[in-house]
C-alpha cells in the first residue's frame, strides 16, 4: 500500500470527507440560529434537543479535526499511520448512531402524534435501537483491531448499523407519507400544503437512507480502500441538518397557510357587489363552503404555531360540512 495510488485511495476519502463534515456543520449552524430566531417559545424540551444535538455534533466535528491533525499534520507521510482509526471509531460509528437514533425517535414521534398508533411508533424505536446497538458495537470492533487492514472483521456489525439505518429511515418516510395524504380534505391549497409536507419527507428520509446505503456498499465492495469514510463522516451531520430543517420549514409553512386565510377571508366575508349580484340563490350555500375552506387554512396556522404543522385535515373538513 506504498504506491501512489494506494495512499491516494486512503487518504483521499479521508480528507474529502472531513470537507464535507465541516461544510455541513456550517449548515447546521445557520439552520439552528435561524431556528433560535423563529422559534423562541417553542417547548423547552424540544429547544433542548435542537440545542444539546447542536453541541454533540461541534464536538464530533472537533474530535474529526483531530483525526485529521493526527493523518495530514503531525504525522504527513507516514502511511500506516493513515490506516490508524485514532479516535474515528468513537467520533464516526458511535457519535452517528446516537444521532441518528435520537432523529428517528424525533420522528417516531411525530408518527405517534399523526396515527396515534403505538404499534407504529415502537416498531419504528425498535428498528432504531437496534441499529444504534449496532453502531456501538461497530465502534468498539473498530477500536479492538486498531487499523483499517483488519477491518472487514467488523462488515456483519457495520451491515447491520448502516443497512439498519436506511430502512428506519426508508420506513419512517413511507408511513409519514401515507398518514399525510390520508388527511386531504378536496380543498385545492391545503392539499397542496400537504403535498409540500410530503415532498419534505420523502427528501429527507431519501438522502440519509441513500448515504447510509451507498456507505456500507463501498465498504462491502471496496474493502482495502477507504472510500466508505466519506460518506460515513457525513451522515451524522446529515440527520441533524434534515431535522433541524424540518422545524425550520414550519415558518414557510405558517406563511403559506396565512396567506390562503387572509385570501379567503377577503374573499368570503368582504365579497364585491358584482359578486354578491351574481350569486342570488345560491349565495348562502356559496358562502358556507369559503367559510368551512377558511376554517381549514386557519386551522393548519394556528396548528404550525405550536410544532410541526401535520393536522387532519378530514377532521376539519367534517366540522365545517355542518355549518
Amino acid at each position: 500500500m506504498s504506491d501512489a495510488a494506494s495512499v491516494a485511495q486512503l487518504t483521499g476519502p479521508q480528507l474529502l470527507g472531513q470537507f464535507i463534515n465541516w461544510g455541513l456543520m456550517g449548515a447546521l449552524s445557520v439552520q439552528i440560529y435561524l431556528y433560535h430566531v423563529m422559534f423562541p417559545k417553542d417547548p423547552i424540551s424540544l429547544r433542548g434537543f435542537v440545542y444539546g444535538l447542536f453541541v454533540f455534533e461541534w464536538v464530533q466535528t472537533g474530535l474529526i479535526t483531530e483525526n485529521a491533525f493526527n493523518v495530514f499534520v503531525y504525522n504527513f507521510g507516514d502511511v500506516p499511520n493513515v490506516l490508524k482509526f485514532h479516535n474515528s471509531w468513537f467520533s464516526v460509528p458511535v457519535m452517528c448512531g446516537i444521532v441518528s437514533v435520537s432523529v428517528q425517535f424525533f420522528y417516531a414521534r411525530r408518527i405517534f402524534v399523526l396515527s396515534g398508533s403505538y404499534i407504529i411508533a415502537g416498531v419504528i424505536c425498535l428498528l432504531a435501537l437496534t441499529q444504534g446497538s449496532a453502531a456501538i458495537a461497530s465502534g468498539v470492533l473498530l477500536k479492538n483491531i486498531h487499523t483499517a487492514a483488519d477491518q472487514k472483521a467488523t462488515t456483519p456489525a457495520i451491515a447491520t448499523w448502516l443497512g439498519g439505518s436506511a430502512l428506519v429511515d426508508i420506513v419512517i418516510a413511507v408511513t409519514m407519507t401515507i398518514l399525510l395524504l390520508r388527511t386531504k380534505t378536496g380543498f385545492r391549497r391545503s392539499d397542496s400544503l400537504v403535498n409540500k409536507l410530503v415532498r419534505l419527507v420523502i427528501e429527507s428520509g431519501t438522502i440519509t437512507a441513500s448515504v447510509a446505503i451507498v456507505d456500507v456498499v463501498m465498504f462491502a465492495a471496496l474493502p482495502q480502500t477507504l472510500y466508505h469514510e466519506c460518506p460515513a463522516l457525513a451522515l451524522a451531520k446529515l440527520y441533524a441538518n434534515m431535522m433541524v430543517t424540518s422545524l425550520n420549514n414550519r415558518a414557510f409553512l405558517q406563511r403559506e397557510a396565512s396567506d390562503m386565510s387572509t385570501v379567503n377571508t377577503t374573499s368570503a366575508f368582504a365579497p364585491t357587489m358584482s359578486t354578491v349580484t351574481a350569486r342570488g340563490a345560491h349565495s348562502q350555500g356559496a358562502m358556507s363552503m369559503a367559510e368551512s375552506d377558511t376554517v381549514v387554512r386557519v386551522q393548519v396556522m394556528k396548528e404550525s404555531e405550536v410544532d410541526y404543522p401535520m393536522v387532519d385535515f378530514r377532521k376539519h373538513r367534517d366540522d365545517s360540512s355542518s355549518v
